[in-house]
């Protein structure tokens, strides 16, 4: 059928489509839309081209695009690869248009995602991309400074869809592009400079190619796969941006399957990934403070794509992992990493499908697959399932997420439903039995609905038993109908909705008359489907008893708002309705006609309140309708109508009453809910039709409801266009057995192309019918609305409401109601005449008035008139003006109230996903999902539908911006609702609101509070796209500065709406653009396209064309003159002083957001804000400070650039060798060749950026020129132009800087001030562009600031100063030299003033100041800051000289080597300074210094001071502090009978002497170092650090200084967390050993605490190599054995952790050996041999309860034989006693909660020794 439709396509259009929506095939008009497609896409296509040609980017360009996307929705890309390529090439041009603004880049960016998202389709063969213009479009948009100010603004979700833009791309980037790419940001891979590596790192991941040809790797990956891995290995702790580099090596990898080798990397990846999960594993509980963040869905590809091959290393640590993870799956286990792992669960398990998908199912394409032998075999897919299933085992009755575990276990039932299916059923079966754990049962059918597709179809999946599960689980499910747990009631409900839709309901117990060839398994599922009517007659009862339940006294608790729904109610009758017509869709029709007959007895025999239970029923009784129209209707329809008659007839004024009988309403309700029976309501209708004559006029308000319903009902079911028929398999279930045997189609999927869909279209019959009862009904009501309206009929307001109410319901037939035919209005000068989106949706008939008129507009004009009239005489009546909203909504959108697309979408994709196979994919789901799918794509249809903006919809427009400005809220509400709608859906059509809106914003505020507040409120509206923002300068013209005029009110509700109102703008209004151009390649493209096939008719364009780029000028000329004028009236408003201060505020506050990085402001409102600045009111000068930095920006001087010549220095090649060279010294910091003349100034040799040279050299390095060739202000006071001039007088005054500064020394908030980055940023471009010339008036006011001590001055002070700094960049060196001069001793007095609470505003003043600037220029600053920092007379001015010497230094590290290397040396005489907080900071520069110690692979060594050497001048001492105390140790009283310390505290005051004092300072500064070196640089814990792990642990133990204690924890706890390369593990198992050999057992104690930690952070490394495991082990066990009980119960714990975790290779081996020892007798010939047998017994028995404490969840077939040998040292010395009954009552409590289960584990007698060891003995035995 496929290839047939295609052919005839090929032969209509003259091409080969390139993917369609395959939905359209399965319409019931499909015969048309091929005609449909080509003419649309045609139009499209001509409309874009045209807009191209003539430069029109907005509307022309902007608009069409928008219906190429919604085309595209519709259609698929139905259109020839020629097209497709060729619009992907045009918007990729329009995209990369200069200065093309955001909005616009935004929707190109969108449609070419769009078209690239089939890759498939397109090779990059076929098509190639350059990537340089992405990224210069990335530098424009996210790079900028203009960006970062706040002069280009756009959407935060810009940068999003340019990233996601730049991944589909990237696909089609050659493969050639990667030298290139990487010549580009190898420069920046400077390891010292975090913002630029990660910079760098994030644009390598964005761009590098990944997809080649395996010959295409040494010009492609091989450049920089291993390079950026022993980048990623170097700097191992750079948690900034490893998160991108994880996603290049994901991407890389994914793509290349099989053809790299990963094997080397593994182990260290998997600490990485590890360490990302934050698992609750630290020292003492103390956290590293680091956090290392790595996408999960990254980490799962990579590890996916490792999988597989000769290798097994990747499976090994693949199961480790996931052993690691089990237990914190479990739902005792929850934190922080709980959503993490539970993600890694789902994603793990989702790629690997996807995996196996594309090398065994997925259609060939052009993209490469893993070679042969790499592929996943049927082996490698059961070890990974059986890896996964103990984790999903826990996870599944997780009380979070229980999403997610459904969807990995989907994933894992698909791949293997024998494994998984099983272990889920064996869980739901027993949580049934469990009257204690609901939320068990309810995890465990959420469960059970995930598998449930692969346990039907088990026969197909190697599963034979699987849908012998499906009766039983029926009935076993019915117990779970339970009205007092709803939740367990719903999701029972979903269970058996998905059972139905798999197996359905029909008796086929005689199958086996008929067939020889039944298995085992269908013998027993047919004789078992004997019992599905009984279930089906049960099932109802459950239904009954719970519908019965829900009256309304037991549900409604909001009385008062009887006519909403809770929802509680919403949610049951979505329930109801899902269940029900699931079930009744997959029954037999015996089974059917049963339950019907079942239903209608309990419906029609009983009366049941109509707003709860009565509703349910009505909507149970509905389901039948939509399921057997016929049958339904003839049971019930005949039956009601003759009740309602009978009812009507025993009480005359029923019609009349107020108050509706109860059995008359509910008999209406059920009557108004099931007339959905399409075209057999035609045999029904008379008697219909009598009905509704009686009752639609009824006096009784919720019987005329209940009428207009049926009405309404009655209107839809006739006209609307559906399925009839949701059936699982396409043929009838009525089939006989002996022709079909439907338990072998059991989940089955459907033949997308074989669907036969039975629609519903309305015929001629229909069309009549529906045409009487317009015209019976419609016309009547307009009549009797026209004599109102004309005043000839008084109208109550109860009929008036009905008679809006009848016309509404009437609209139900809105299918077969054509749109009005009026001349379409040009809302905006285009050159493309308006155009409608026109689809076929189903009927061609329509309906009209009986005088031939159209419907719509009929209804339209009438309701315009009644709406006139009601405003006129009765305002309040807000139900009618309601009415009238939803009338409109109809007419114009074609939408009822109650019929939402989107939540049918989403309730789609929900039961799609529970459902769907990702293993097979290609559309395989289940019949009735397709056909669902085909029934949303028909909504869809017709909702996209549009039409052209005629007069007609101006009045509807209009009306209902009179209701939107009603006095009544509700009423405001609804209408702007729709109003918001109607702007959204007719392009532009906001300019016919101006005048109204300009009219309203003139009225007085106070008179017309209503009015102006709902004008207010449609300006705000779309929320994320409001009318006041609106990229149309003619309209802000008009409307903002009547705002500003608009009259003050003080009324609280008119004061919010404008501040929010003018939030709104600064929040969405992006910088729109001014001067717009179409480049040459977009004119070259867009003819191109045109001449494709269909080709487009050009021949009446010419003239346009010629005419297009005058046309573009005279446009851009016109947007220049409305932004100045309302620049200039919004000025003019603040001018006058006739302003409210908040309209005021209001006016400066749009000024500021009209700032444009192409145009400048007008000298006027240059000296208008820098006036305001000044100001009285603090939020005006805050608005006035960013506006005058925005000007300064505008103004700034462009400055001189030149390249430098690299071979002048020594530069011969670019190659890469990371670190110092001889060709990068002369960028480093010289104190013998720093300038100090103006020859040396002049020199171009000063490099600002600190990332040139260390990694590799750019291809060209640009410099600024000399001093004396920028454009000096000397220069250019001649020519300065009317802004500057503006600028320059106003600082030049003294009186201006004078309150400038007063007001920037004031205090805002107190304790909240901070360090002002955009005051020094004003500072900083004064002094660039004027110089020095403004030096003196500021030097002075400088003077004041740092003599005084308070707070807010000593900040400005920092802000002037930093600003100064950074503002000499180009200064004359005599003017520089001035400067210092003048700085210097300004600076010297400021640290005698610094105060606690602004060092850190000093510190970040110095360190912005020198930010990007090179050393040399600045060496005056850093020799002053340099000079003898600790000479000061306080510790505090000698810390916080410290702190800004090292911020100073680290601005360019590796360039200031030498100053480093100064530092210290000065430093290592004050190491063990007497003052903590001198000592503090010192540690924390050495931190710095010692953090450029980075050395790569084939790097140079680094000149900057190196760990090792400064680990040899200290750790002598260090050791001679360790021997001290081990010495002292060593003499200490010890125990004559087993020769170890009593005692737990250090005997260090012995160490009675100063020395003792200054090593142990000493050994806090260099802790502190390391501790700081580990959490904050580049690299964790490099070996030297381990050297201090053994003074470490002895001084742990130390009571009498807290400090010390915090500090050896904190050492221990960072060390313990970071992650150790291969190389560096024996250095850190030394230290341990050395420390478990310790004589101090308290030392022994902390290092068997430390030990887990730093085996479970890097588990994957350590058990890479067995000589390391054995070790590890072998210092366990010794530690077992120690002679301190404490040491031994904390190592008993440590094993505990070790076999927990798998790490132990072989641990029966360990536990038999275990066993073999407890059986020794214990001998007591002596007091030291009865200790030493204690101490053996003791290790032995901590060793079998390791083993127990290892299994917290779980019970292995090892383990009850344990609790056996356990018992026979039950009655052993102390504390082995203990230590059993500590461990047995450990796992009672975490065995409790499946005991059930567990104890099947133990024989009798094993039970019975359990009993034994957990309860203690009786007293009296």
């Amino acid at each position: 059928m496929k290839e047939e439709n295609t052919m005839k396509y090929t032969d209509i259009s003259g091409f080969l489509p390139q993917k369609e929506n395959v939905y359209n095939k399965l319409l019931p008009y499909a015969d048309k839309l091929d005609e449909e497609s080509a003419r649309l896409f045609l139009d499209i296509k001509t409309n874009l081209v045209k807009s191209v040609l003539a430069k029109e980017t907005r509307p022309g360009c902007a608009l069409w695009t928008s219906r190429l996307i919604k085309y595209m929705k519709i259609y698929g890309l139905k259109f020839s690869k020629e097209d497709h390529i060729g619009l992907i090439q045009l918007y990729y041009a329009l995209l990369t248009i200069p200065n093309l603004e955001p909005t616009r880049i935004n929707k190109f960016a969108s449609t070419l995602q769009f078209l690239l998202k089939k890759r498939h389709l397109i090779s990059p063969e076929e098509l190639e991309l350059e990537w340089k213009p992405l990224y210069d479009l990335c530098i424009r948009i996210m790079e900028t400074s203009k960006t970062d100010l706040g002069m280009y603004r756009y959407f935060l979700t810009l940068e999003n869809t340019l990233k996601n833009l730049i991944r589909f791309c990237r696909i089609y980037f050659p493969v050639e592009a990667t030298q290139e790419i990487l010549d580009e940001f190898r420069p920046l891979l400077c390891p010292h400079s975090t913002a630029d590596i990660a910079c760098a790192i994030e644009y390598l991941e964005l761009f590098l190619p990944v997809i080649m040809k395996p010959e295409q790797a040494n010009i492609g990956y091989n450049l920089w796969l291993e390079e950026l891995m022993n980048l990623w290995e170097v700097c191992h702790n750079a948690s900034v941006w490893e998160n991108h580099l994880m996603w290049l090596m994901a991407r890389i990898s994914n793509f290349n399957t099989g053809y790299i080798n990963w094997e080397k990397y593994i182990p260290i990846m998997y600490v990485r990934f590890l360490r990302t999960l934050q698992l609750p594993i630290a020292y003492r509980q103390k956290q590293t403070g680091k956090q290392f963040k790595i996408d999960i869905s990254a980490i799962a590809i990579w590890i996916v794509a490792t999988l597989g091959g000769s290798s097994d290393t990747a499976f090994f640590h693949l199961e480790k992992f996931m052993q690691i993870l089990e237990s914190y799956y479990h739902p005792a286990n929850t934190g922080k990493w709980t959503p993490k792992i539970r993600e890694m669960l789902k994603k793990l398990n989702y790629y690997f499908v996807e995996r196996v998908h594309t090398e065994r199912y997925k259609k060939p394409s052009w993209q490469l697959l893993a070679p042969e032998e790499f592929r996943l075999s049927d082996t490698d897919i059961d070890k990974f399932v059986n890896i996964m299933k103990p984790c999903i085992e826990q996870a599944m009755f997780s009380r979070q997420g229980s999403h997610d575990v459904t969807q990995a276990l989907q994933f894992l039932a698909a791949l293997r439903p024998n494994i998984i299916v099983p272990m889920v059923l064996e869980k739901l079966y027993a949580s049934m039995d469990s009257l204690t754990e609901p939320h068990k049962l309810t995890s465990s059918i959420v469960s059970a609905m995930g598998v449930s597709r692969f346990m039907v179809s088990g026969t197909k999946n190697n599963y034979p038993e699987g849908p012998t599960h499906v009766i039983p689980l029926l009935f076993a499910l019915l117990p779970g109908i339970d009205p007092n747990d709803i939740n367990k009631l719903f999701v029972a409900f979903d269970l058996i909705s998905h059972l139905a839709n798999l197996a359905p309901f029909v008796d086929c117990s005689e199958a086996s008359n008929y067939y020889d060839d039944l298995t085992e398994e269908e013998h027993i599922i047919c004789e078992a489907s004997a019992g599905f009517e009984d279930f089906m007659v049960q099932l109802f009862d459950k239904i009954f008893i719970w519908v019965e339940s829900n009256s309304l006294e037991f549900v409604r608790m909001e009385q008062h708002e009887l006519d909403q729904k809770s929802k509680l109610e919403s949610l049951s009758e979505f329930a109801l309705l899902n269940l029900t017509t699931s079930v009744l869709f997959q029954c037999s029709p015996s089974i059917f006609m049963t339950v019907l007959r079942k239903v209608h007895n309990f419906a029609t025999n009983r009366i049941m309140e109509s707003k709860v239970s009565g509703k349910l029923i009505a909507m149970l009784c509905s389901c039948f309708t939509k399921v057997n129209p016929k049958e339904t209707l003839k049971l019930f329809v005949p039956d009601l109508c003759d009740t309602i008659k009978i009812l009507l007839n025993e009480n005359e004024n029923a019609l009349n009453e107020e108050h509706l009988n109860d059995e008359l309403a509910y008999n209406l309700l059920l009557l108004s809910e099931i007339v959905d029976g399409n075209s057999h309501l035609l045999q029904y209708i008379d008697r219909l039709n009598d009905i509704l004559e009686k009752t639609l006029h009824m006096k009784s308000v919720h019987g005329n409801k209940l009428s207009a319903h049926l009405l309404n009902m009655l209107m839809m079911s006739l006209t609307t266009v559906q399925p009839t028929e949701y059936r699982s398999l396409t043929k009838s279930y009525d089939t006989p057995i002996k022709d079909f045997l439907i338990v072998r189609e059991w989940g089955k999927p459907g033949d997308l192309y074989n669907l036969n869909i039975s629609w519903y279209v309305p015929g001629e019959k229909e069309i009549k019918c529906i045409e009487m009862l317009l015209h019976k009904y419609l016309v009547p009501e307009l009549e009797k609305l026209n004599r109102f309206v004309e005043g000839s009929q008084n109208i109550e307001k109860n009929d008036l409401i009905q008679s809006l109410r009848i016309v509404y319901s009437i609209l139900g037939c809105q299918n077969v109601l054509p749109l009005w035919e009026e001349p379409a209005l040009n809302l905006i000068e285009s050159v493309i005449p308006p155009w409608a989106f026109e689809l076929t949706v189903g009927t061609d008939h329509a309906v009209k008035m009986p005088d031939g008129r159209n419907v719509r507009k009929t209804i339209a004009d009438a309701i315009h008139a009644v709406q006139k009239k009601i405003l006129e005489v009765d305002e309040g009546n807000t139900k009618s003006l309601q009415f009238i909203i939803r009338i409109y909504n109809i007419l114009v959108f074609n939408k009822f109230t109650g019929r939402d697309f989107e939540m049918h979408w989403k309730t789609f994709h929900s039961a799609k996903k529970f459902l769907e196979d990702r293993l097979h994919q290609k559309k395989a789901h289940l019949r009735y999902i397709l056909i669902d799918r085909v029934k949303l794509h028909q909504e869809f249809r017709t909702e996209s539908r549009s039409c052209t903006f005629t007069e007609t919809h101006k009045q509807i427009l209009l009306d209902l911006f009179e209701l939107g400005i009603s006095r009544y809220s509700e009423v405001r509400k609804s209408a702007q609702t729709r109003i918001f709608s109607a702007i959204n859906t007719f392009p532009f059509s906001y300019t016919i609101l101006a005048p109204s809106i300009k009219y309203v914003l003139q009225l007085d505020t106070i008179e017309n509070h209503e009015k102006f507040k709902g004008c207010l409120h449609i300006l705000m509206g779309p929320k994320t796209t409001p009318i006041a923002t609106r990229h149309d300068w003619a309209f802000i013209r008009d409307i903002w500065p009547l705002l500003v005029k608009s009259k003050p009110c003080e009324k609280p509700s008119i004061v919010n709406l404008m501040t929010n109102l003018s939030d709104s703008v600064k929040r969405y209004f992006p910088t729109i653009a001014i001067k717009i151009e179409v480049t040459d390649k977009c004119l070259e493209l867009a003819h191109i396209i045109a001449k494709n096939v269909p080709q487009v008719d050009l021949a009446d364009f010419d003239e346009i064309m010629t005419n297009g780029r005058e046309q573009l000028e005279v446009n851009n000329k016109e947007r220049m003159k409305n932004y100045n004028e309302t620049i200039q009236l919004l000025l003019d408003a603040c001018l006058d002083g006739n302003l409210h201060w908040r309209h005021y505020l209001m006016a400066v506050g749009f000024m500021r957001e009209l700032v444009h990085p192409d145009v400048k402001y007008s000298p006027e409102v240059v000296n208008f804000f820098l006036h305001a600045m000044l100001h009285d009111l603090i939020g005006i000068r805050k608005i006035a400070l960013r506006v005058v930095l925005f000007i300064l920006v505008q103004n700034k001087p462009k400055f001189v650039k030149k390249s430098l010549s690299l071979k002048h220095f020594g530069i011969t090649n670019r190659n890469v060798v990371p670190g110092i060279r001889p060709d990068n010294q002369w960028l480093l910091y010289n104190s013998k060749t720093v300038p100090n003349s103006p020859e040396e100034w002049e020199q171009l040799r000063y490099v600002h950026k600190q990332y040139i040279g260390f990694y590799t050299w750019p291809k060209e390095i640009e410099v600024y020129s000399s001093p004396s060739e920028q454009p000096t202000p000397a220069k250019r006071m001649d020519m300065l132009s009317p802004q500057e001039k503006e600028i320059y007088n106003f600082f030049c005054d003294s009186s201006n800087v004078k309150m400038l500064i007063r007001y920037f020394s004031m205090e805002e908030k107190k304790g909240k001030d901070q360090f002002n980055v955009f005051r020094l940023l004003i500072f900083k471009n004064i002094f660039k562009m004027f110089e020095d010339k403004l030096l003196d008036v500021y030097i002075s006011h400088l003077q004041e600031l740092v003599d005084d001590k308070q707070e807010q001055s000593q900040r400005c002070a920092a802000e002037l100063i930093s600003g100064l700094i950074k503002g000499c960049k180009h200064w004359s060196y005599d003017s520089t030299v001035k400067l210092w001069t003048e700085l210097i001793p300004l600076i010297r007095i400021a640290f005698c003033n610094f105060s606690v609470e602004t060092i850190g505003d000093w510190g970040l003043s110095i360190a912005v100041a020198l930010e990007s600037r090179d050393p040399n220029r600045y060496h005056w600053l850093l020799e002053f800051l340099m000079d003898n920092p600790l000479a000061e007379q306080t510790s505090f001015i000698g810390c916080a000289r410290i702190y800004l010497l090292q911020n100073a230094l680290h601005q360019q590290s590796w360039r200031n080597a030498e100053l480093i290397h100064r530092m210290l040396e000065y430093f290592k005489g004050y190491l063990a300074h007497p003052f903590q907080n001198v000592r503090e900071k010192i540690s924390y520069c050495l931190t710095s210094v010692f953090g450029k110690d980075v050395v790569f692979p084939e790097g140079n060594v680094t000149n900057c001071p190196r760990v090792g050497d400064f680990f040899e001048h200290v750790m002598p001492r260090l050791h001679e502090l360790y021997r001290c105390i081990l010495k002292e140790v060593s003499t200490h009283e010890k125990d004559r009978s087993n020769g170890f310390v009593n005692n737990t505290s250090l005997p260090l005051e012995s160490l009675n002497d100063e020395h003792r004092e200054e090593l142990i300072r000493l050994f806090k500064t260099v802790s502190k170092y390391v501790t700081g070196s580990i959490v904050k640089t580049n690299c964790s814990a490099v070996p030297e650090h381990y050297q201090l792990l053994p003074l470490a642990c002895v001084l742990q133990g130390n009571d009498k200084d807290d400090e010390l204690k915090s500090i050896c924890s904190n050492l221990l706890a960072v060390m313990g967390h970071s992650l150790i390369l291969n190389e560096y593990v024996p250095a850190a198992l030394k230290a341990i050993k050395e420390v478990s050999n310790c004589p101090l057992w308290s030392a022994r104690a902390v290092v068997t605490e430390f030990i887990p930690v730093l085996i479970f952070h890097n588990m994957p490394t350590i058990i890479s190599k067995k000589e390391w495991v054995t070790e590890v082990v072998d210092i366990t066990l010794k530690l077992l054995e120690d002679n301190q009980p404490e040491v031994r119960i904390l190592a008993g714990k440590l094993l505990s952790g070790l076999l927990h975790y798998h790490f132990i290779p072989e641990p029966l081996e360990l536990l038999a050996d275990f066993k073999r020892k407890s059986k020794a007798s214990m001998k007591s010939q002596g007091t030291k041999r009865k200790f030493a047998d204690v101490r053996t017994r003791h290790a032995i028995v901590l060793g079998l309860c390791a083993f127990i404490d290892s299994h917290p969840y779980d019970v292995p077939d090892y383990l009850p034989d344990v609790f056996q040998h356990l018992g026979l040292h039950l009655n052993d010395s102390e504390p082995i006693p203990s230590t059993i009954r500590r461990t047995l009552g450990d796992f009672k409590r975490t065995h409790h909660d499946n005991w059930e289960v567990h104890k099947l584990k133990f024989t009798e007698d094993e039970l019975l020794v359990l009993s034994d060891l957990t309860v203690p003995p009786s007293y009296y035995a």
